[in-house]
């Protein structure tokens, strides 16, 4: 049991849980902030789908197209818990590929493809996580900033889960 605890995506998501967590409270930690979110789950198995790296491009609409089309039948299928998008969703580079920098065309896809996969996919929105990669911060000066296409196109962003740290409960009913 304790080597599933330390399975990467429990790393990843840093799930320091305790019983009393209230969704989407954003508290002070030392200087970082942390949004607690709680969900309810049927049975004694956490479904969690995760993708990375998805690398949309201005230059290659394929690629959200694809995530539409193969992401959306998978989640009706496996209907998991969560759906975590972690890294490079965007791709950042211009179409040499030899600067990178951020384009506001492939964030625009990314919340239509997303908009696509809750659609086709039935995951409550909610229950969906998306954290930055290197690519997402290419040519972003700050946080917040008018280059932050994340923080106005991410799913996160538009449920104001836009926290240094993500804590997530899954609790049995």
């Amino acid at each position: 049991m304790a080597s599933h605890l330390r399975s990467p995506l429990v790393l990843l998501l840093l799930l320091a849980l305790h019983r009393l967590c209230a969704p989407w409270l954003v508290v002070a930690d030392d200087g970082a902030s942390v949004a607690r979110s709680a969900f309810s789950m049927d049975g004694d198995v956490a479904w969690v789908v995760q993708v990375s790296d998805l690398h949309i491009s201005a230059y290659h609409p394929d690629r959200a197209d694809d995530l539409a089309s193969i992401l959306g039948p998978a989640l009706r299928a496996i209907r998991p818990h969560l759906l975590l998008v972690t890294g490079d969703i965007t791709d950042a580079k211009n179409r040499r590929k030899t600067t990178s920098r951020q384009d506001e065309r492939e964030w625009i896809t990314y919340k239509k493809a997303i908009d696509a996969i809750v659609g086709i996919g039935g995951i409550d929105k909610s229950r969906i996580f998306d954290i930055r990669g290197n690519h997402d911060t290419y040519g972003v000066p700050y946080r917040g900033g008018k280059l932050d296409f994340f923080s106005t196109y991410s799913v996160n962003s538009q449920l104001d889960r836009l926290s240094t740290i993500s804590s997530i409960l899954l609790q049995v009913l």
